[in-house]
C-alpha cells in the first residue's frame, strides 16, 4: 500500500509532532525543582523595609570583608576595625539552584580570618551573607563567590 502526502496526511503528522513535542515538554517541567527562595517568602516581604535599612547601614562594611578560595579553603577576612568591634558573625553560604546545598556558620569575630573547607560546599556560584550585630544595630554584607 502506497501512501500519498497530501495536505490531510500532512496535517496528521504535523499534530502527532506537535503533541509528542508538548509531552515531553510538560514532561521535563514537571521533574523541574520549583522551591521558593526560602520558607517564609511572606514573612521576609513583608520586613523588606526593616532589610533596606540594614543594607544601607553595612555600606560602610562593604570592602571591610574580604572573600577568598585558596586550595581546598575559603577565607573570609575582616578588617581589624570590624573585628574587635562585633561580637560573632553568622556566614550563610546560599545556593540558589539548590536549598539543600546551603550552608550556615557562626563564627566569634575574634576567630577572624574564618576557614571553611571546601568540601562542605559543591562546585558552583553562591551568595555569601555574613550578618552580625554591633551597638544594637544588625548589619548584613553580601559577597558572590565562585567555588
Amino acid at each position: 500500500m502506497k501512501v500519498k502526502l497530501n495536505w490531510g496526511n500532512g496535517l496528521i503528522i504535523f499534530f502527532l509532532i506537535f503533541f509528542i513535542w508538548v509531552f515531553s515538554f510538560v514532561f521535563f517541567a514537571m521533574r523541574q525543582n520549583n522551591d521558593l527562595v526560602s520558607d517564609d517568602y511572606y514573612q521576609k516581604g513583608a520586613k523588606y523595609t526593616d532589610q533596606i535599612h540594614i543594607n544601607q547601614r553595612s555600606l560602610t562594611y562593604q570592602d571591610s570583608i574580604q572573600i577568598t578560595t585558596a586550595g581546598n579553603q575559603v577565607q573570609i577576612e575582616l578588617a581589624k576595625g570590624l573585628v574587635k568591634s562585633a561580637g560573632s558573625v553568622q556566614v550563610y553560604f546560599f545556593r540558589s539552584s539548590d536549598k539543600t546545598k546551603d550552608l550556615r556558620l557562626n563564627f566569634k569575630s575574634a576567630e577572624s580570618p574564618f576557614l571553611i573547607d571546601k568540601t562542605q560546599l559543591m562546585h558552583g556560584r553562591y551568595q555569601v551573607y555574613l550578618t552580625w550585630s554591633l551597638k544594637k544595630e544588625n548589619y548584613s554584607i553580601t559577597k558572590i563567590v565562585d567555588i
